[in-house]
Order: C-alpha cells, then structure tokens, then sequence
C-alpha cells in the first residue's frame, strides 16, 4: 500500500509520543524504531500524497519531498531519481514544474526532489562544482549523501538504477554529481543546465556514466553556444563521449511535433564502455525552459529522461 513502511514508522513515533507505548504493531517488514532514534535519524511528515523530509547536515536543517508510486509493496527493489530545481526555484516548483509523478506511477521508481540551500543574497541554489567558487559553499554532496543514507534506511532502493536530473542550476548538479558521486549514480540528465570548463578540468568520475543533456538552442541564460562563457553544451557531450570512450556518433532531425516548421537535432554518441550512452537533443528556438508538448514544444523532457535511464538498465 501506498506510503505503509514510511508510514507505519510515523504513526507508530506519533503514538508512542502520545501514550508512552505503541499501541498499533509495526508492519513485520518495517524495523522496530523508537521516538528518540526517529529524531536521530531525522523525520518525515505526511502531507498528503508526498513525504516532506529533513536531514539535519551542516548545522543546518535540509529537506526534500518524497512521491511514492502505488506500486511500492516494500519486497521490490526501488529505483530512484533525484529531480534538482533551478537557481532561485524551490522543490515545490521543481515537482510541478519537471512532472515525473505520473512516469513514477507508470515505471515504479521512487521520486524525490530536494531544497536548495540559500545564497548569501537569499536564492535558493546547489553549488555544482568541486570547490567552493561556484555559489556558496554549501556542502550539497554531502547533503545528497546523507539524503541517500536517510532513504536508504526506509526503501529497499536498487544501487543499480539511481538517476539524477535537473534544471539549470540543477542540471549543473546532476552533472557535477555524476563528477563526485559517480559510484552512485548510473545516469544522469540536465535540462537547460551546463557544466563549466573547471568542473570539467577537476571531475574525478571514476566509472563510465550515461549522460543526456536538452538544451535550446536560444536559450539566453545558458548559451548554447557558449554555456556561461566557458564551452557549449555540445562541448559538454564530447567531454563525456570520451570519459565513456564512445565510438560511433550521429546526429539526425526530430519530429516536429507542433508543426512550425522547426524542430532540432538528436545528437547520439554510441558504442560506449559499460554500456553507457550520451545524447543532446538540440531544440531549435527553445528558450530556457523544461520542453512540454502541452506547452506546444516538441518534445517531454521528462518522457526523454526516463526513457533513456530506462535504456540502460
């Protein structure tokens, strides 16, 4: 059922808070867990239809939302994508905003979208690189390492199949992740993101990585033709074509699904190590937005995503 490990452990904390002694059995398949090791080991709360979650790390309380899929049953192995909101945005927005709650529904992955710690300036963001020059110095690798640990602890998640994407400045996470924590993750995606030339320079990925990128080609906060001064996100493939030692490459038109005229191009590197891939979809006139078909783009970029994590697994 829907929610019943993670919220057997809550209601269970929630009586014995009340009376002193659980009155309502756990699940056999959820581990005993006593209030004080619910406060040590961070809390959950259900506000209804998601799971909003806090680690504390840094000295400082960090959250994320959890969606479900009904198809939790707690004997299945999960798979897991960590959806990254845009500078200035907030996991509420990022929910909405790059949909994959149906998807989760349809494939049985488990969703989680994490909160941005705040700049000195009071935007939300997530410090993409592997030195503290980026925008803060916000430890957000240790802060998706503890948010792992933390859901690891309540799903049975499948180490095989965890995936990251995200917007812009969250895009630029999940690419950074993919630097710091590639033994963690098999896939990632950036929508709108970018990767800069020292983050390219410094990436310590110790394992080939599958990679997608969706970018438009007048974007003007991330160049498509120059990022954010230092490469394109063309660039940014052939970075990880070679990490991966692909061999083969093609690029082809596809549909013009709103019927403009204009579509883009399918940028594919092929024949990589382990099994990996690295794709562009090149959006011709799109600006920096998540391509929607609702919206009359071409394409669903969270469609695209899910698809090509699903490819390799």
């Amino acid at each position: 059922m829907k929610y019943q490990r993670l919220y057997s452990i809550i209601f269970s904390w929630a009586l014995t808070s009340c009376s002193g002694e659980a009155e309502v059995p756990l699940d056999s398949s959820t581990p005993s867990i006593t209030p004080t090791q619910v406060e040590e080991q961070n809390s959950c709360v259900d506000i209804g239809g998601l799971f909003e979650c806090s680690v504390e790390h840094q000295n400082e309380k960090r959250t994320f939302k959890i969606y479900e899929p009904n198809s939790v049953d707690g004997g299945n192995k999960l798979p897991l994508l960590i959806n990254f909101h845009g500078f200035g945005g907030n996991a509420d927005e990022q929910l909405s905003y790059g949909d994959f709650r149906s998807l989760s529904e349809q494939e049985g992955f488990l969703l989680v979208v994490p909160q941005g710690s705040l700049t000195v300036e009071g935007d939300a963001h997530w410090n993409s690189e592997l030195s503290p020059e980026s925008k803060s110095s916000a430890d957000d690798q240790g802060f998706v390492v503890k948010m792992l640990e933390t859901l690891s602890e309540t799903y049975e998640i499948d180490d095989e199949r965890v995936y990251a994407v995200g917007m812009s400045n969250g895009g630029a996470m999940s690419l950074y992740l993919a630097c710091s924590l590639s033994q963690s993750f098999k896939a990632v995606a950036s929508v709108t993101g970018f990767m800069s030339a020292n983050l390219r320079e410094r990436c310590e990925a110790n394992k080939p990585t599958s990679v997608i990128l969706i970018h438009g080609t007048a974007d003007k906060v991330v160049s498509w033709d120059s990022g954010l001064g230092d490469g394109s996100i063309l660039s940014i493939a052939e970075f990880w074509a070679a990490h991966n030692r692909c061999s083969e490459f093609s690029a082809s038109e596809f549909e013009d699904h709103n019927g403009d005229g204009v579509s883009g191009v399918l940028h594919k590197y092929t024949d990589c190590d382990a099994g990996t891939f690295v794709e562009v979809y090149e959006v011709t006139d799109m600006g920096h937005v998540w391509p929607e078909k609702r919206r009359g783009d071409d394409i669903n970029a969270a469609e695209i995503v899910w698809e090509f994590f699903s490819r390799g697994s």
